[in-house]
C-alpha cells in the first residue's frame, strides 16, 4: 500500500477511536488521541453540541491498496453509518482522490487542527490534512480533455435527506464543497463547512463550447454559479473560518478563442480559464422574487426555501477575480467579520464564454449579495473591483459592495448594516419596500457618482407606492459622494451624525422625509 511519508508518520502518532467504546482521552506513546471535542463550541450554536463528535474513526486505520483513498473513505463512511454517523478523522498528510467524495447522512470529515495560525484571515492558515483532487490537463485540439477527468469535490450522497454533516479543518486542492439541496428544494438540516483552506475550486460552464457547433470542442469557460463553497440547509447552515485564497498555477490560457461581437462577427481573443472567476461562498442562495423586479417580492409563503433560519457566515477570507464573493438568502442570516479581496485590473474579454464583453456587460463582481429578511451584515472588510472589458477601454458594469437589489429578492425588513468597511457602495437598490433598516458605523467609499450609502425603494421605472419606513442612517463615514434615501410613503426615517471625509462636501439626498441633523460636511438636497 503506497502512502505519503507524512501519512505513514501520522499513523505512529494517532490512535483510532471508534466512539462506541472510546473515552476521548486515550494516549499512545505520549501522543494524544484525535480530537473529540466540538470545534464549533465557541460560536454558541446549540445544534453543534448535538453532533457525534466523540464517535470517531481514523481514516488511516482502514485497510486499502494504491495511492487513492476513495475506497477507504467509503468503507469508513459505511462503518460509521451503522453507528448512526460520526467523525472520519484525517491525520496530517496528503490524501489523493479520483472522484467526488459523496458525503453520507450524519458523517463529518475532520482533519487535524492547524498549528500556529488558526484564523482563516491569516495568510499562514493551513490545516495539515490535505485532500488532493485531479488536476485538469487541457488539450487545445479536437474535443479537448474530457471534463469528467477533473472538477471534483465534496458533495452529498443524498442532498434531499443528509443532515448533521460537514467538513472541518481540511485543505482542499482542486476540490469544491457543495452541500446541495435536491429537486423541490428538499434538504436536511445542520450542515457546515468550518476551518478549511480551498484552492482551485471551480466548475466548467455547461454551455461552452456552444452547442450549435460554432466553437471548437476544446474550449472551456469557468462556470458562472459554481461557488467554492455552497451550503443549503433546511435549518442551521454554518460557513465559518474558511480561507479561499488565490488559486495558483492551475489557470490556463486559450489562444484564439472565438467570441461574437455586437454585430455577431467572430473576434479572436486570448481567454483565461480562471479558477478565481467564480462565486466564493453561497449559502441558501436563491432567487426569491421576480427577475429584474418583474414580479412580486418573495415572502415565506411564496418562497419558503428563501427564508430558512439559522444561517451564519463568519470569519472567512475570500479572494475573487470576478463574480460574487458571498451570497445568501434567509431569515435572520448573520454575515460577519468576513474579509473579501478582489483582484484589480483584471482583463475579462467575455463574461459568457460566447460573446465579447462591453461596458454594459456584467460579471456580477460584488462583495456581498443579501436576500431575505432580518439579516445582520456586520464588520465585513471588502475591496471589490470591476474588470476591463474586451476593448480594454472601459470597465464592465459591476463592482458593487454590499448589495440588496430588487432582482430576485424580497422587500427589506428589520435588517442591519453595521461597522462594515469597503471601497464600493452600500446598495439597497430599487427594492419594493423598506420596513426597518439600521445602517451605522460603516466606512464607505465608492467609484463614480453613486452615493456611498444608497437606499431607494422606488422600483426602476415603475409607478406606485414604495414605502420607506424606520430607516436609520447614523454615525457612518462616507468618502466619495454621500447618502441617498428615497421612497414614499415615508415615516420614521433618520439621517444623523454622519461624517463626509471626501475632498468635496458630500450630498445627502433626502427623498424620504427623514429627520436630518448633526451631519458633518454635507449639502442637503431633496
Amino acid at each position: 500500500m503506497r502512502q505519503t511519508a507524512d501519512v505513514q508518520t501520522s499513523r505512529r502518532h494517532f490512535i483510532q477511536v471508534l466512539a462506541a467504546s472510546a473515552t476521548g482521552a486515550l494516549m499512545l506513546r505520549g501522543w494524544a488521541a484525535p480530537p473529540t471535542h466540538n470545534p464549533l463550541a465557541h460560536l454558541n450554536l446549540s445544534w453543534t453540541a448535538k453532533l457525534p463528535w466523540d464517535r470517531l474513526l481514523d481514516i488511516t486505520s482502514i485497510p486499502g491498496q494504491g495511492e487513492f483513498w476513495d475506497a477507504r473513505l467509503e468503507a469508513a463512511q459505511a462503518r460509521l453509518a451503522q453507528q448512526g454517523g460520526g467523525v472520519i478523522f484525517f491525520p496530517p498528510g496528503e490524501y489523493r482522490f479520483q472522484a467526488d467524495i459523496r458525503l453520507r447522512h450524519g458523517i463529518i470529515l475532520r482533519g487535524a487542527p492547524p498549528e500556529g495560525a488558526t484564523r482563516a484571515h491569516d495568510e499562514k492558515f493551513a490545516p495539515p490534512a490535505r485532500l488532493e483532487f485531479p488536476r485538469y490537463q487541457p488539450l487545445f485540439s479536437g474535443n479537448g480533455t474530457p471534463i469528467s477527468t477533473a472538477f471534483k469535490g465534496i458533495v452529498l450522497e443524498d442532498p434531499a435527506t443528509a443532515a448533521n454533516c460537514g467538513v472541518v479543518h481540511l485543505s482542499l486542492n482542486r476540490g469544491y464543497v457543495n452541500l446541495a439541496e435536491a429537486e423541490g428544494h428538499r434538504c436536511g438540516s445542520n450542515r457546515f463547512v468550518f476551518g478549511c483552506l480551498i484552492r482551485n475550486a471551480a466548475g466548467v460552464e455547461p454551455g461552452i463550447p456552444a452547442p450549435d457547433g460554432s466553437q471548437p470542442g476544446w474550449l472551456r469557460y469557468t462556470a458562472k454559479f459554481r461557488s467554492a463553497i455552497r451550503v443549503h440547509a433546511a435549518e442551521n447552515a454554518l460557513v465559518a473560518n474558511n480561507r479561499i485564497p488565490k488559486s495558483g498555477d492551475d489557470n490556463f490560457l486559450m489562444q484564439e478563442y472565438p467570441l461574437l461581437d455586437r454585430k455577431k462577427q467572430v473576434m479572436l481573443f486570448a481567454v483565461l480559464f480562471d479558477y478565481d472567476n467564480r462565486p466564493g461562498i453561497y449559502v441558501n442562495h436563491h432567487c426569491i422574487g421576480g427577475a429584474g423586479g418583474s414580479g412580486d417580492d418573495g415572502t415565506p409563503e411564496t418562497h419558503p426555501w428563501g427564508f430558512r433560519k439559522g444561517t451564519v457566515i463568519c470569519d472567512n477570507y475570500v479572494y475573487n477575480t470576478g463574480r460574487c464573493a458571498i451570497g445568501f438568502s434567509g431569515d435572520g442570516v448573520v454575515c460577519a467579520r468576513n474579509i473579501i479581496r478582489f483582484a484589480k485590473d483584471e482583463f475579462r474579454p467575455t463574461v459568457t464564454g460566447i460573446h465579447a464583453s462591453y461596458g454594459s456587460s456584467t460579471n456580477d463582481n460584488r462583495a456581498l449579495e443579501m436576500r431575505g429578511w432580518r439579516w445582520v451584515v456586520e464588520s465585513n472588510d471588502y475591496e471589490v473591483y470591476r474588470n476591463w472589458c474586451s476593448d480594454k477601454k472601459y470597465f464592465i458594469n459591476d463592482g458593487e459592495g454590499l448589495m440588496h437589489e430588487d432582482h430576485c429578492n424580497s422587500i427589506i425588513r428589520d435588517s442591519r448594516l453595521v461597522n462594515n468597511r469597503g471601497n464600493s457602495y452600500l446598495s439597497l437598490f430599487h427594492v419594493g419596500a423598506v420596513e426597518g433598516l439600521h445602517i451605522e458605523g460603516n466606512d464607505i467609499s465608492t467609484p463614480g457618482n453613486i452615493q456611498d450609502i444608497y437606499v431607494t425603494a422606488p422600483r426602476h421605472k415603475q409607478a406606485g407606492e414604495f414605502p420607506v419606513r424606520r430607516v436609520v442612517i447614523v454615525n457612518n463615514i462616507t468618502r466619495s459622494n454621500g447618502i441617498r434615501l428615497a421612497g414614499a410613503p415615508a415615516a420614521g426615517n433618520v439621517i444623523k451624525g454622519n461624517r463626509h471625509l471626501g475632498p468635496k462636501p458630500g450630498i445627502i439626498l433626502n427623498q424620504a422625509s427623514a429627520v436630518v441633523e448633526g451631519n458633518e460636511n454635507y449639502e442637503v438636497k431633496s
